[in-house]
Order: C-alpha cells, then structure tokens, then sequence
C-alpha cells in the first residue's frame, strides 16, 4: 500500500515514530525548570487540587480548570519535578504532532511531513511544551475544532459528530483560557456562509445546541458556588490592570501604534514569523470566490486571517477597548493553524515538486531542526539545576528555621523546592519594601540566595539588588560567601 506522497506507508510510519521520539527528547533536553510566576502559581493549584484545599477564587488562573485539573492527576501519579509537572503540555504536543500525520494518511504525506517538521522546529512550541502555561493545550483544542470543519467540508465526518468534536473541543478551550473569544469573528463568518449556502444544517444544530448547553452549564455551577452567573467574565474584566505591556491606559498615539505596527514588530522579535511566514503566501493568493469555502483547504488560510484580525483590533474586555498585549505567548495557538496552511499550500506548486526532485525541501526539513537544537543548549541559562542544589542542601535540609533574601520568583515558589509542603523558611523579595524595613531589626542568621538569571527588569531587580547590598553595608550586616554552584550564591547574613 502507498499513499500519496514520497514514502511508502512504512516509510511513513517510521518517519511518524520517529518524529515522536524527537518531540520527547527535545521536550527532555529542553527544560529549563521552573521559570515564571505562572509556572509556580498554576502547579500550586494544581497541588491544592490534590489536597482537596483548591477553590475558585478572584484570581482569574482558579477558572482554568481544563489546565490544572490535568495537571493535578499527572503530579499525583508522577510527583512534583520540573518534567512530570509539564506532562500535560507534553501530550497535547505530541496529540497535536500525529494529528498532523493523521491528516498526511488520509490527504497527502506532505501535510504530516511538513507539518511535523514545522512543529518540532517552533521555538514556541518547545517553549510551552515545558513550561505551565495554556497555551500548548488551547493550541491543540483551537486545532481539533478547525479540523472538525475541515473534515465536514471535506464529507469525512458524519456533521453532527463533526459538531459535537467542534463544540467539544471549543469548551475546552474555554475552561483553558478565554483568550478563546478571538475566534469569534472566525465562528459567526463561518454560520452565515453555510446559512446562505444552506449547508450543515445538522453540523450547527448540534454545535450551538452543545455549547450553549456547556456554556449556561458552566454559568450554572458559578451561580451555584459563587451567587453570580457570569462570576468568571466579571472576574477577568476585574482583572485588567495597568502595565507597560497593555493598553487600554494607554493615549491615542500608543493605540495607534499597537493597530499599525506593534504587532508586526512583537512576530520578529519573537521569532513568530517562521509560521506566520510559511502561512502567508496561501492567504495572500485567497481570491474573492475562495471566501465562500468551496474548497475545503481554503479554511486554513480564512481562518488564519481571521485569527490575525481579531488579534490586531479585538477589544478583550466589554468596559473599554483593550486590545491585547503584543506578546507572542498569547497567540501560540495561531500557530498550527498557520502550520496547517502552509502544508497545505506548499505541495501544490510546480517549485515545490522541482526541489523536491533536487532534495531541497529535505534539506531544508532537516535544516530546521536547528532551531530544536537552539532550545536544548539555552536549557542552562536559568541556572534552575544549581539552584535547586544550592536550596536543598542549605536550606531544605537544614532543620533550623532560616530567613532568605532573595529575587521575586524563588521568594514566590520556593514552595516547590519543599515538595510543596509548608515550610518553617521564610523567603524575601530583595525588590520589596518589606525586605528593607526587616534590615532595620534584623537577628542573626540570614541569607542571602542570588541567582541573577531570574532578575526581573520590569521591577528593577538590579538597581534594587545593588541598593539592599547598600543598606546591607548601612547597618553594618556582614556578607560572607557559603557556597557558590556555577552563577548561584550563597551568602550568610551576620551582625
């Protein structure tokens, strides 16, 4: 048996084994440890959960429960460590991967081929798989809905099954993170084609039934628990606050900048516009007629144009127009569907089958995987491994109650180093007022844990560093070094 395409179908299926090992190894390698604010604060819920202490509250992140609940039953099977917390981003990777090959068994072997190599070579894609943040899950739900309609145009699926996986899918997305509301626009375009063509009728009677079924469902437990239907909305409305990175604070020129060209900048610095770039010649050959879906291909490049609109001018709040920060992490899950429109588009020009001829578009497959390679040798730069050793064998291990001073992220989840347990310890913010006011009385001991791999420039981590070591000298605290792995120090505090 052969499908279409330049591998055998054992070929093809080596090619897929492979390509899974490869996820899993640069997942492996990858790994940089606990890195963010969201990292520590996702696994503390998730760790909650498992102690049956977890409740939604204000905090917007309580309400993704399609993200911590998963991650409670892989730490509860597995442990707390940097690798079995992030399981779960892991298998969407990985689901989202052979949905690719998937698709090359049933269209054409390019759609797996290119499509796994532009996922194992996305920085981003490694990046979240590693880290605990939504994205990797929303991507693959966001994924998994298009396909739903992909496969309906293309009557391979039954539409009413393709609307329950559609609505299914949405939900899910929905209890992940409500950054989901972009695809709105993409949604309403999509019913009133097929209600001009008078098509699927089946397909949306269930996939509005299911989720507007879901949705008064969801709104239901919150009136339950909460006494407020809408809780979770109003909760994410409460919580847009001023930041350099928003803006709804914002003056006119600062607006302008973010609809014109903010965005633009935000793709290259972050390395976006590999997807981006793949994608874009397929949406900019859309023509009029292509519009009304005929095709079943052409969803993928209307789709990703539609994401891109509402990214660049949707309002995420209904109180003011807040446009949503040019961060690239929020629209990681743009990024198989540009994947998918570039699969798709490639293959179809007489170019690609010259360079195919000629090995080029192997050559370039297999040139990408530098970028993979990038991810495992950054996997050092935050110093996480001599970290954790310097804090388990001078302060976990130490029975004494200790006081630390160190920078916002270890004072935050130094948690994690304890197993989660609570710890007699107490971890200062070198960057926080508290810090210097506890100076002016300090007792011996005290130390002072740096690590300036996790400094943090939007809070002035340095300039507020050089001045406790000031104030340090101010009141007469000698510093003197204890240990020192690799960029980690550790100081002992004395008076």
């Amino acid at each position: 048996m052969r499908i279409y395409g330049p591998l055998s179908l054992s070929q093809y299926r080596l090619v897929q084994l492979g390509a899974n090992l490869v996820m899993i190894a640069v997942w492996y390698l990858s790994s940089q440890g606990l890195l963010f604010w969201d990292d520590f604060t996702y696994l503390n819920f998730a760790d909650q959960i498992n102690q049956g202490e977890f409740e939604v509250t204000t905090n917007h992140f309580t309400s993704r429960v399609g993200l911590l609940y998963p991650v409670a039953w892989t730490i509860k099977f597995f442990g707390i460590g940097i690798h079995s917390m992030v399981i779960f981003p892991l298998i969407c990777a990985l689901i989202l991967l052979n949905l690719f090959f998937w698709l090359g068994y049933r269209t054409s072997q390019w759609v797996g081929l290119i499509g796994a190599a532009l996922i194992l070579s996305d920085y981003h894609l490694i990046y979240f798989s590693n880290h605990l943040f939504p994205e990797l899950p929303l991507a693959l739900c966001v994924f998994v809905f298009l396909l739903s309609y992909y496969l309906l145009l293309r009557n391979d699926i039954v539409p009413r099954y393709a609307g329950f996986l559609g609505a299914l899918a949405l939900f899910g997305a929905f209890l992940i993170k409500t950054t989901i509301i972009l695809l709105l626009p993409l949604i309403i375009y999509l019913f009133v084609i097929d209600r001009r063509q008078k098509r699927h009728g089946s397909f949306w009677l269930v996939f509005i039934f299911l989720g507007v079924f879901f949705l008064v469902l969801n709104g239901l437990w919150y009136e339950e628990v909460k006494g407020n239907f809408f809780y979770r909305l109003q909760n994410i409305a409460n919580n847009h606050v001023a930041t350099p990175k928003t803006f709804f604070d914002k003056g006119g020129v600062e607006i302008l900048k973010r609809l014109t060209y903010l965005p633009v900048l935000g793709f290259l610095k972050g390395g976006f516009f590999i997807p981006l770039l793949a994608a874009l010649p397929a949406m900019f050959k859309l023509r009029k007629s292509d519009f009304s879906l005929q095709k079943a291909e052409n969803i993928w490049p209307i789709a990703s144009l539609f994401l891109l609109g509402a990214f660049w001018f949707m309002s995420t709040s209904w109180r003011f127009y807040s446009p949503m920060p040019t961060e690239n992490r929020h629209i990681v899950y743009f990024i198989p569907v540009f994947i998918m429109t570039a699969a798709l588009y490639w293959p179809k020009h007489g170019w690609f089958e010259w360079m195919r001829k000629n090995y080029l578009i192997f050559a370039i497959l297999i040139g990408l995987l530098v970028i993979p390679l990038y991810a495992i040798s950054k996997s050092g730069r935050t110093n996480f491994k001599e970290l954790s050793s310097v804090i388990q064998t001078q302060l976990v291990e130490n029975e004494n109650a200790q006081l630390v001073i160190t920078d916002g992220l270890t004072s935050y989840g130094y948690k994690y180093f304890y197993g989660m347990a609570e710890a007699e310890d107490i971890y200062l913010w070198f960057s926080e007022q508290e810090t210097l006011d506890y100076l002016k009385v300090f007792k011996n001991p005290g130390y002072l844990l740096i690590n300036r791999a996790h400094f943090n420039e939007d809070y002035n981590d340095t300039e507020n560093y050089n001045h406790l070591i000031e104030q340090l000298q101010e009141y007469g605290i000698n510093i003197g070094l204890l240990k020192q792995e690799g960029a980690v120090e550790f100081y002992l505090l004395t008076k």
